[in-house]
């Protein structure tokens, strides 16, 4: 099943973000350097040399081309990679999921590894230099949105989840005091997961894990009282943070114990 389901929805994602394969360069000319640049990066992304790769298309690409999609897209998943996503072990876990709160679903692939918020961030600003949701292809949506649980998965990890080193998936810290700067990770996250949501299916994510996370992403707005789509930091608002912190203590959409039956005025209260 998981092999199956790993095959369909390797379809329509990147190949250059988790294929080996020796012909994926067949297409590509030789001889100009900022293609043999990317061709250098792609291998190192498979060899899971991240930071090789951004070194490569950071430091050695000829500006010009680092403006290219293509380039944009390498830099996108070589900084995804460090944040520590690993695409077949996510979608996997997430299409083979029976149970499990949105936030539960996000953190587990990551717990027992080393794990780098910031370089997520990185990845999804590099998508955005790509266009906006409305102009991205559906792979590239895709994509995104991954990236945006994966950011929230990894800065709840560190943040939340501390013992042990690299965490086992239950939050051992106060989740209603996490700080303003971790909280505006988990709510980019969230923002660009949700608004690039849509470009994933039932039968890329698994029914469990759609519903589940449709469902923390309905509740979010309703406490909110506005958007949960936020992905500029500069649009968070102290009630989004609050409203964030609180889905994080609930037993239903979060980590904590808090039981609220999906009542949004019961979620509101789940942070004292």
């Amino acid at each position: 099943m998981i092999r199956n389901f790993t095959n369909i929805f390797l379809k329509i994602l990147f190949v250059f973000l988790i294929s080996s394969c020796s012909n994926v360069f067949k297409n590509i000319a030789s001889n100009d350097k900022d293609t043999e640049l990317l061709i250098e990066a792609k291998a190192n992304i498979n060899a899971l040399s991240y930071q090789a790769a951004i070194d490569t298309l950071t430091l050695k690409v000829s500006a010009g081309s680092q403006t290219k999609t293509e380039f944009r897209e390498t830099l996108a998943s070589a900084y995804a990679g460090k944040c520590g996503l690993n695409f077949a072990s996510f979608v996997s876990s997430l299409s083979t999921a029976t149970a499990g709160s949105a936030f539960a679903l996000v953190l587990t692939p990551f717990v027992g590894f080393v794990v780098d918020p910031a370089s997520c961030v990185l990845a999804l600003n590099t998508m955005e230099l790509i266009g906006t949701t409305q102009t991205r292809t559906i792979n590239q949506n895709a994509f995104t949105s991954i990236v945006g649980m994966s950011l929230m998965g990894t800065q709840t990890q560190v943040s939340a989840d501390k013992v042990p080193v690299n965490g086992d998936g239950v939050a051992d810290q106060n989740l209603c005091a996490l700080s303003d700067a971790v909280i505006d990770n988990i709510i980019i996250g969230f923002g660009f997961m949700s608004k690039n949501f849509s470009a994933l299916s039932t039968a890329q994510l698994g029914s469990s894990s759609q519903t589940s996370i449709n469902s923390t992403i309905t509740q979010c707005t309703a406490v909110a009282g506005a958007t949960c789509q936020i992905t500029n930091p500069a649009d968070i608002t102290a009630p989004v943070r609050d409203t964030m912190r609180d889905l994080l203590n609930t037993i239903e959409y979060g980590l904590g114990n808090v039981v609220t039956a999906g009542n949004p005025a019961a979620i509101a209260a789940a942070c004292p």
